[in-house]
């Protein structure tokens, strides 16, 4: 009751249980037999979501599959986990991080409530997580995990981020290569790397010194992006709207609109 399933690919094993006001959207989706997925849970994001047979994912647990995430055979998590394989939201082109990786349970991995894993997390076989758990990188197999009081360290932020920024040019490419693979097209690069054209009529241009980059159609500007003063042009454009979301989820741009 009140659940909703949406992947380009669906496998479901033999008595698999969607209980209510389940929300599920990911690109590839294949839970094996008897596995059980609690109520108000969330799975959503452009990767897959996988699952051996017998596992469990407990109530209100929310999963981001930006990468994939996969569990192995009876791998379970206890109600109110969170499992993220993204971790960006300020501006990658300022120096802030993005990370993305999946995040793999293997067999016999059982998770109690409240556990967070980050990007890259990757649980060896036969764990046991204990509540409010934060799991990173990788966890040998045979290990019982439970929290522990940590030192704080204190980080100077500026001298990271300065040490962290690359020049304009390099985020507009890695923007732009990013975004067109994503979007499965071929397209041409000028040697310069200020100018991706496909489709004959489409084409990016990369004005590094402006920290700009527009979005051209047969000639016709349909979007301008400032990167530096995070804003962008009006359009209804469903190729820029595709763009936006790509470098706001991948490099943490948000820009502002300015309408016409």
């Amino acid at each position: 009751m009140f659940s909703f399933v949406c992947a380009e690919n669906v496998e479901l094993g033999n008595d698999v249980d969607i209980r209510p006001f389940v929300f599920i959207s990911v690109s590839s989706l294949r839970l094996g037999r008897n596995t059980i997925v609690s109520f108000g849970t969330q799975v959503k994001g452009g990767k897959g979501f996988y699952t051996e047979d017998n596992c469990f994912i407990g109530a209100q647990t929310i999963i981001h599959c930006d990468e994939d995430v996969r569990f192995g055979f009876y791998a379970g998590v206890g109600p109110r986990c969170t499992i993220y394989t993204h971790g960006s939201f300020l501006p990658v082109t300022l120096g802030y991080p993005a990370v993305f990786a999946e995040v793999v349970l293997e067999d016999f991995v059982w998770t109690a409530m409240g556990v967070l894993f980050l990007p890259g997390s990757h649980v060896g076989q036969n764990c046991i997580i204990n509540p409010g758990v934060v799991v990173s990188g990788r966890l040998p197999a045979g290990t019982r995990v439970q929290m522990s009081p940590e030192a704080v360290t204190r980080i100077e932020q500026t001298k990271l981020l300065k040490f962290a920024r690359r020049s304009p040019a390099y985020y507009h490419q890695a923007m732009i290569r990013g975004f067109l693979t994503a979007e499965k097209v071929v397209w041409r690069e000028s040697e310069d790397g200020a100018a991706f054209r496909w489709a004959e009529v489409w084409e990016f241009r990369s004005a590094p010194v402006t920290d700009t980059i527009e979005l051209m159609n047969d000639g016709r500007c349909i979007a301008s992006y400032d990167l530096k003063g995070f804003y962008v042009t009006e359009s209804q454009d469903r190729l820029h709207r595709r763009f936006l979301a790509y470098i706001r989820r991948r490099f943490g741009l948000t820009l502002r609109t300015i309408y016409r």
